[in-house]
């Protein structure tokens, strides 16, 4: 959920970034970025499916939405 001052986002261009430093092969299909934008209660998802690479490791998921950012680490087995 996007919130800005407490309230829910709408109409936020979020982006979904794969940062793979360790070479794991692992991506959206079609490459990265995906981009979304939030619904009027702040909300948004994908359909895109994340492709694990052939190689292990860690990547991270960057997200980023109107200079706000966060990131979730996977780890690629």
């Amino acid at each position: 959920m996007a919130r800005a001052g407490g309230e829910p986002a709408g109409g936020q261009v979020v982006s979904f970034y794969v940062d793979d430093p360790q070479g794991t092969g692992t991506d959206f299909q079609g490459g990265s970025p995906v981009m979304i934008t939030t619904s009027s209660n702040g909300t948004g998802s994908t359909d895109v499916p994340l492709i694990a690479g052939a190689s292990p490791g860690t990547v991270q998921i960057k997200v980023i939405a109107d200079g706000a950012h966060t990131d979730f680490p996977l780890e690629v087995v």
